[in-house]
């Protein structure tokens, strides 16, 4: 297996990973909750060798209600800060979505005598600061892109987005997709057998999830379409679980008590998160009526999920491209999705603009490398095009 975890990404070696990847804090709770309730369960502390299960979840928005600062949305405040300084809608759903999770997992206790209550940690994805939260068998990445804008890249996947926490920018929707795919590379563990990992997001074959969210179909495009570039690239067809979401309150209840029962109570403890820092929770008529269902499809990370042309866009063979490593050395790797057999142009910028090494050409090859050995150390710009069209802008960092 090709692939090695960053040192931040190393904890203890499992023989399961399920990723989870959605739009929203609360998406997984309502659509996808007896699933990630059980695969966190799946996990035996005592003797993980047995049966470790690490369980992934990727949220892609902020999930804030308005394109700026939500503070005034809800009135937020913090309660363990009595200043009573405003507190952002979307900082509230994060704090939910992490006491879900806690709730999963309170069958292997709590975080124990003399241990820290687990922290929030910034790390480097595909050059954008992401915040990353582990705990016990789960790891939960927060991208915190816009969710005002992020229905945009529903007709134009060219337009740039920024996180809500202005700590980073997408250049596009294909930056947006190697981040995704980035996040599945470091977390697998070289130790793992490739037919143990699952990937799990939204379903976009509107022909099965009619009248869905935008957020929730590029949310489910790229979760995808990164899969799908995993599996190229290790020769492998990883199962691919694709979950239906509002039109599962026309279909009838499909799950056990028990089931039902863990469900909404994820569901309920993010809705207790919500009444703390003074948000309205949707707990009502609106989060009921997706109770006890539980509808999805399985197919393979071989296999297009998409029946209908969700964007404005080509196939899932269209071309991506994903460049590392971050930090570089003596190379840099622009990898592409398959050959490029009409010209492509790869331009590196300094800082201040400059352009520093161009090339324009056919590729037979998918990896193109560029020597950065001379590079002064510091960040850097790579932009590529084909056609005139730009399908990525990577910022990355030089360390000799």
């Amino acid at each position: 297996m090709l692939i090695n975890p960053p040192a931040w990404a190393q904890h203890r070696v499992y023989n399961e990973l399920s990723v989870y990847v959605v739009a929203h804090q609360d998406d997984w709770q309502l659509f996808m909750g007896t699933n990630v309730y059980n695969d966190i369960l799946a996990f035996d502390e005592i003797n993980p060798g047995i049966n470790g299960k690490k369980v992934i979840l990727i949220y892609t928005t902020a999930g804030n209600l308005h394109d700026s600062d939500d503070t005034k949305s809800c009135n937020c405040r913090d309660p363990f800060d009595q200043s009573g300084k405003p507190f952002p809608y979307w900082k509230v759903r994060e704090e939910g979505a992490k006491r879900s999770v806690h709730l999963a997992a309170s069958r292997m206790g709590g975080w124990g005598p003399g241990l820290p209550y687990p922290q929030n940690r910034s790390v480097v994805i595909n050059g954008h600061p992401v915040t990353r939260y582990e705990f016990k068998n789960t790891v939960s990445y927060f991208l915190r892109i816009n969710a005002g804008r992020f229905g945009a890249w529903y007709s134009d996947p060219g337009v740039a987005i920024g996180t809500m926490d202005s700590s980073s920018t997408y250049n596009d929707y294909n930056d947006f997709v190697n981040t995704v795919y980035t996040i599945y590379k470091s977390e697998i563990d070289s130790s793992l057998s490739n037919h143990n990992v699952n990937f799990n997001c939204q379903d976009i074959d509107e022909t099965i999830n009619p009248n869905d969210h935008h957020d929730h179909y590029i949310a489910g495009r790229a979760a995808s379409e990164a899969a799908m570039l995993l599996g190229k690239e290790t020769d492998t067809c990883y199962r691919h679980n694709l979950f239906m979401d509002y039109n599962c309150q026309n279909l009838p209840a499909n799950l056990s008590s028990p089931d039902a029962q863990n469900e909404a109570a994820v569901t309920a403890v993010y809705c207790l998160a919500l009444l703390d820092y003074n948000a309205w929770p949707e707990w009502g008529s609106l989060y009921q009526q997706w109770t006890g269902r539980n509808y999805y499809r399985t197919i393979t990370t071989c296999e297009s999920p998409s029946g209908n042309n969700v964007f404005a866009r080509d196939s899932l063979d269209t071309l991506y491209t994903r460049v590392y490593p971050s930090p570089a050395d003596r190379q840099l790797i622009v990898r592409f999705s398959k050959p490029v057999i009409t010209p492509v142009d790869i331009t590196v910028y300094n800082v201040s603009g400059g352009t520093i090494f161009h090339f324009n050409g056919i590729l037979p090859e998918t990896n193109f490398q560029v020597n950065t050995s001379s590079y002064p150390a510091g960040y850097y710009l790579v932009e590529v095009s084909n056609n005139g069209t730009a399908i990525n802008k990577t910022i990355f960092e030089v360390v000799h």
